[in-house]
């Protein structure tokens, strides 16, 4: 996104197994807004560059290093049911 874009930030976070490419393909196609990933590397600027990203949760390393800089998550579940 350009500078002089309004950003409403989003994590998509998903559980193993739960369709997580699927959903960020979708979010790509619906909004026009390239993903971004936080594996192995978020510049600074991630929020200002993309406004979507996707995590795993729970997070391989255990914390949440965003603070107060999205305004909402999605967390993908799988159905338990189909998981046990």
């Amino acid at each position: 996104l350009g500078s002089d874009a309004e950003v409403f930030g989003t994590i998509l976070a998903g559980y193993p197994a739960s369709g997580m490419r699927l959903t960020w393909q979708h979010a790509e196609g619906l909004t026009g807004i390239k993903v971004g990933d936080d594996y192995n590397y978020v510049p600074p600027d991630a929020l200002q560059r993309t406004g979507i990203i996707k995590t795993q949760y729970p997070h391989l390393e255990g914390i949440w290093s965003w603070g107060d800089k999205f305004d909402q998550v999605l967390l993908l579940v799988r159905n338990p049911r189909h998981a046990l």
